[in-house]
Formats: C-alpha cells, structure tokens, sequence
C-alpha cells in the first residue's frame, strides 16, 4: 500500500513540473495576447492581483505566481488521476497529449469560465465605481475597459491557451512517463 501511495505521489510530482512548464510555455502567449488586444503588457496577471487587491507590479508577480501555482497544481492532479484510472494512464506521448487536451478543455469549462463570469468580471466592473486614481492609471483603466468589450476574443483566446496548456503538459508528462509504461501491453499501439 505505502509503495502504492508513493508511487502515486512521485506521478503527482512529475505532473506538478510537467503543469509548470505547460505554464511557462504559455507566458509569452499571454504578452502575446495583451499586443494582440492593444493593452499594456502584463494585464492579464495584473488582473488577477487587481482581483485580490494588490495594486502596481506586486499584482503583475502575484497574478505570475497565483497562476503557476494553478498550473503546477493542475499538472499533479492529471498526473495522480492518469495513474490511478487505467483508462487514463499515460502509457504513450500521443495519449498523453490527447489526455492533456481533454485535461484543458475540461478545466476551461468547470474552472475558467465560473471564475471569469463570477469573479473577474464582477470585480473589473467594481474597479470603474471606484477611481482610485493611485491604485490604478488611466492606461490601467482602459486596459481593464478594452478586456470587458472583447470578452468574446478573451473567451477564445482562452479556450485555446487552455487545450495548448494541456497538450503541453501531457507531452510532457508522456515524455516523463515513457519508460515507466514501456513494457505496458497497448491496444492498437496508442491507448
């Protein structure tokens, strides 16, 4: 049993780098993102910090770090969960990025769009009742004004950066695995 458990533990350790990475491949796409809807870089994590009421380049650090925390932690839960059910055990790098696309999309849909119509959205409103001229510039402000009109382009962006996320981390966390399910008997070669 306790073999069990650590073996369990370690894939969860192996998921938590494989998330990471998948997190920071993603971190020049969100720069990328910001260009792309003409806002200033760093908005996107800005927004997280804003949400949690840190103001300036601490909310940029905190949105950093609150979303490698998520990914890391997004990363060992597939990791634990591929090892325990047999269907979705990693045994090959294409099942591993087929598993981490469906991971993606299955988080985009229970845990992005709740938090982006529940909380971020609310809270982005929230700031323009509020001017607090010191805690965010007029730049900021219209930043945080251009995301709530292209909340269609947002969602989609979106929805892709988390199916790449997710492709990324089961290519990873397949690359890692390999050996381990090398002598795994596959059906038809892939599953």
């Amino acid at each position: 049993m306790t073999n069990q458990k650590s073996s369990i533990l370690g894939k969860a350790k192996v998921g938590a780098m494989a998330g990471l990475v998948g997190g920071f491949a993603l971190f020049s796409s969100f720069l990328a993102i910001d260009a792309q809807l003409d806002i200033p870089n760093g908005t996107f994590y800005k927004t997280i910090g804003i949400v949690a009421g840190i103001d300036s380049t601490s909310a940029i650090a905190f949105g950093f770090m609150s979303h490698m925390g998520a990914a890391a932690l997004i990363g060992a839960c597939y990791s634990m969960s591929a090892s325990i059910w047999r269907a979705f055990r990693i045994v090959t790098v294409p099942k591993g990025i087929l598993t981490g696309a469906l991971t993606g999309i299955v988080v985009f849909t229970l845990f992005f769009l709740p938090i982006h119509y529940f909380v971020m959205m609310p809270s982005m409103v929230a700031e323009f009742n509020v001017i607090d001229e010191s805690r965010l510039s007029v730049e900021e402000l219209g930043g945080l004004y251009h995301l709530l009109l292209e909340t269609d382009r947002v969602l989609w962006f979106s929805l892709f950066l988390h199916v790449l996320f997710g492709v990324v981390m089961g290519l990873m966390t397949g690359f890692i695995l390999h050996e381990d399910y090398a002598k795994v008997p596959r059906i038809k070669g892939f599953l």
